[in-house]
């Protein structure tokens, strides 16, 4: 963190975000919050509402920061006009590049189409604030968004793919976005040469890999992990298929025809719910197995110091959508908690079999059961992977490196900072005289 006299001006970043806060993307609050410790400015521009559910305090403490827009208003539509007014070949360029860009899926398209007229209010709202740089978390609407803002002002924008919007998508709509950016942020190896493979204008090593980050602080184990019988398998994840919680309950129903006492938490909420609830129920899991549900991040850190192994049996589905390193396991790692998941994606830069936790196949959960067994019945092996999974985060891991790399990348990449740069002010950028130039 810089602390000296000698740091340069503010730079100012536009994070476009799909909703803030976001339960399911606390690794982007989190790098928000340690960001500006590094001479940088964020503001968040949401393209949608935040939904009802637990919102953490550094999602609170970020709120000021924060543009919401309505899809449809006077604002909106003014924010139009003025952008037409003063260069209709730009507006006609963003939208056209918009489209180019999404064609290939008409589902994708709609939905860009209705997040231009907000795409070009953000734009006016930049333009004010004297934004230096635009940034989006992943390649889908919100990098369509930024790239319309960047088109439109001229200024830099970046692009940092993860899962979904990488695997999942059209790839030559995905290609067309990400050789559009001026920077592609990526957030492991993996997905380094995958981007490579996919984008040969793009050269491998312009693409940066900057890893999601934890506290490692926040997430340190407790001094005296209480020994609880029966011992407490964790795994924190949406219910969704990526996430291969099925192959946990298969393997628990293994382990209780072994006769081994334990008990299984899952965190999480997401539209496998009420399948999961049946497949506990038919293999008689349910004094075994408990569905938690969505909890905040104290919450989940309760969880974690109660637990003595980490699962998360990650899966490529069947339509290709797979993790990329999930944060979860970083959480459980910073905890001292052994971890059991599958080398799916970026996961194996993270986790190495036998050193930092323990690696299994996808959809194996006779191999997944082996291994809580053997972890179940082993606490010296449950130590000593939880110390070097600790330390593992330490060293590549701490949020605080990673959110001071992407700073340093942002400051590369963008334009000159403006020489006088003003107090941000919090009126509506449309309501000034003179408003064609």
């Amino acid at each position: 963190m810089r602390t000296d006299g000698a740091s340069s001006r503010t730079l100012r970043v536009g994070f476009i975000l799909g909703r803030f806060p976001s339960l399911t993307e606390t690794f982007v609050m989190r790098e928000l919050h340690w960001i500006r410790g590094y001479d940088v400015e964020v503001y968040i521009f949401p393209l949608l509402s935040p939904k009802a559910a637990p919102v953490h305090k550094q999602a609170i403490e970020l709120l000021p920061r924060v543009r919401y827009s309505p899809f449809i208003s006077v604002d909106v539509a003014r924010a139009q006009i003025r952008m037409i007014r003063r260069s209709p070949r730009r507006y006609l360029i963003a939208i056209a590049k918009l489209i180019c860009q999404t064609y290939r899926e008409p589902g994708v398209l709609l939905r860009a189409l209705a997040i231009f007229p907000k795409s070009v209010y953000f734009a006016c709202q930049m333009e004010y604030m004297g934004i230096n740089h635009v940034h989006a978390q992943f390649v889908w609407l919100q990098g369509l968004a930024a790239g319309v803002v960047s088109d439109l002002l001229g200024i830099t924008f970046s692009i940092r793919p993860h899962a979904f919007d990488l695997f999942m998508r059209n790839q030559r709509n995905v290609r067309a976005q990400l050789e559009n950016a001026t920077k592609i942020i990526t957030i492991s190896e993996y997905h380094r040469h995958y981007i490579s493979a996919l984008c040969p204008q793009i050269g491998f090593e312009s693409i940066d890999v900057v890893h999601c980050g934890v506290d490692a602080d926040r997430y340190r184990h407790e001094s005296v992990r209480r020994v609880i019988q029966p011992l407490v398998i964790l795994s924190v994840g949406s219910l969704i298929e990526k996430k291969g919680h099925e192959y946990l309950l298969e393997a628990c129903s293994l382990l209780s025809e072994r006769g081994l006492d334990f008990r299984c938490d899952i965190v999480g909420v997401g539209p496998l719910k009420k399948k999961f609830e049946a497949h506990i129920s038919r293999l008689d899991l349910r004094s075994k197995v408990s569905l938690l549900g969505a909890l905040d991040e104290s919450q989940v850190l309760e969880a974690y110091h109660r637990s003595q192994i980490f699962v998360l049996a990650c899966v490529r589905t069947r339509r290709g959508d797979q993790d990329g390193i999930p944060v979860a396991l970083m959480e459980a790692m910073a905890c001292e908690l052994p971890v059991i998941t599958t080398a799916v994606a970026g996961i194996p830069s993270l986790v190495h079999q036998g050193r930092t936790g323990w690696l299994v196949e996808e959809r194996d959960a006779l191999g997944l059961a082996n291994a809580l067994d053997v972890l179940i019945r082993d606490d010296s092996l449950r130590q000593q992977l939880g110390e070097r999974g600790r330390r593992m985060i330490l060293e590549r891991f701490q949020i605080q490196h990673t959110a001071a790399r992407l700073a340093e990348i942002f400051r590369q990449v963008s334009g000159p900072l403006f020489p006088n740069q003003l107090p941000i002010r919090e009126i509506d950028p449309l309501a000034k005289s003179g408003d064609t130039e």
